[in-house]
């Protein structure tokens, strides 16, 4: 039963998909908020969220800040159904599009100013190939956004330490540049979150 839970988390589908979306929507709120603050949103920005799940930090960006597009790509079919609903008006206005697809293969027709990822990059199965697709995609001046909290079995503060030296490595060495590594102290486990331009 944990296994199946914990691969509901990587690709929910189903009744655990539901409950997988349920859980990942309220932990995922006070983090996401921080991430969106990080992102450094201005008017007229057009964003990127990968990974959007059940679709709240699209939700929280579409009622905080006026005159932004936001597209969402997500592996997930289902997620892609409940983030929906969760943004239907938007979508409707066509001021947010969302896509069921792998990151490493999207190919918008358009640029970013922001690019945005929570509790997703883990996931990544090409994360350097991906993070080097990304800054094509991100408009010079542009930034991006990764924030984890480790779900793995036996996580701990130590654990979302070394995560972020990784992601900040693998932005510098896919282009970014800037890297800036921070926390956040969230149950059950320390989140961080790296920042990143393109110049």
């Amino acid at each position: 039963m944990i296994d199946s839970m914990a691969k509901q988390f990587e690709k929910p589908s189903g009744i655990l998909g539901k409950l997988a979306g349920t859980i990942m929507y309220f932990e995922n709120r006070k983090i996401n908020r921080w991430s969106i603050q990080k992102l450094q949103v201005h008017k007229n920005d057009r964003i990127l969220e990968i990974g959007f799940g059940p679709g709240y930090g699209i939700k929280t960006l579409m009622s905080n800040y006026r005159g932004i597009e936001v597209d969402g790509i997500d592996i997930s079919n289902k997620m892609k159904n409940e983030a929906t609903k969760r943004n239907k008006e938007w979508i409707e206005q066509g001021k947010v599009h969302l896509t069921a697809e792998d990151v490493a293969d999207f190919q918008p027709e358009h640029n970013y100013n922001k690019i945005i990822s929570v509790n997703n990059y883990p996931l990544w199965d090409q994360p350097l190939t991906s993070l080097s697709h990304l800054l094509r995609l991100l408009k010079s001046g542009g930034r991006i956004v990764l924030t984890v909290q480790p779900r793995e079995e036996g996580s701990t503060a130590q654990t979302a330490k070394q995560l972020g030296a990784r992601m900040r490595n693998d932005l510098l060495n896919t282009g970014f540049k800037n890297p800036e590594v921070s926390y956040l102290k969230v149950r059950p486990v320390l989140t961080v979150c790296v920042t990143a331009e393109k110049k």
